[in-house]
């Protein structure tokens, strides 16, 4: 939301009313582009592209330990969405964003949340390591492939038929039925 900013203030003071820190704010300001005089300007005149900079470092120095950004990207210039990758990458916090910016995405994120048949999926990596992994799920398998996935499979029902007590038999059900639907796929 941009209504976080005060449309009276300038971009520094609205920084500053959340920190005393002014050394903090002027270089995450300037890691957003404002520089010099610019971080002055009222937010009144900001550009929209201006208000989303202005308000993610506003965010960047509040106690916030999660950020949840809807299309993040939007109304933003070239120059603008690399600093702001730049700055979230950076953030110490937890992201959660919604984006149709592939790029941004693969700059960003390092754990995905999915939706797919009406199910929430984790993969820990970004978009472009996530469809190499469907890639290699689709592809006929290799005779040493093949064999690596059935010894895989034997051993799996090795330790379903005695489990000891170290082993999570869910886990390894679970894995037992991924396996088996690589093999037959």
């Amino acid at each position: 939301e941009l209504d976080i900013l005060n449309e009276e203030q300038t971009i520094l003071e609205n920084l500053l009313a959340l920190t005393s820190d002014e050394p903090l704010v002027r270089t995450l300001l300037a890691r957003l582009m404002f520089r010099r005089d610019q971080v002055y300007k009222k937010v009144a005149v900001l550009s929209g592209g201006e208000r989303v900079r202005a308000a993610l470092g506003k965010i960047m120095v509040s106690d916030y330990n999660l950020l949840v950004l809807d299309e993040p990207t939007n109304y933003l210039d070239t120059f603008s969405l690399e600093a702001m990758e730049e700055v979230l990458v950076a953030y110490p916090g937890n992201l959660l964003f919604v984006s149709h910016d592939r790029r941004f995405i693969n700059k960003v994120a390092n754990n995905l949340l999915l939706i797919r048949d009406k199910k929430i999926v984790h993969f820990p990596g970004n978009l472009e390591q996530y469809e190499q992994h469907l890639e290699r799920k689709q592809r006929p398998l290799g005779e040493e492939e093949k064999q690596v996935l059935e010894l895989r499979l034997n051993e799996i029902i090795a330790k379903l038929s005695l489990p000891g007590k170290d082993d999570d038999v869910e886990t390894l059900e679970e894995e037992y039925r991924q396996l088996l639907k690589r093999l037959k796929a």
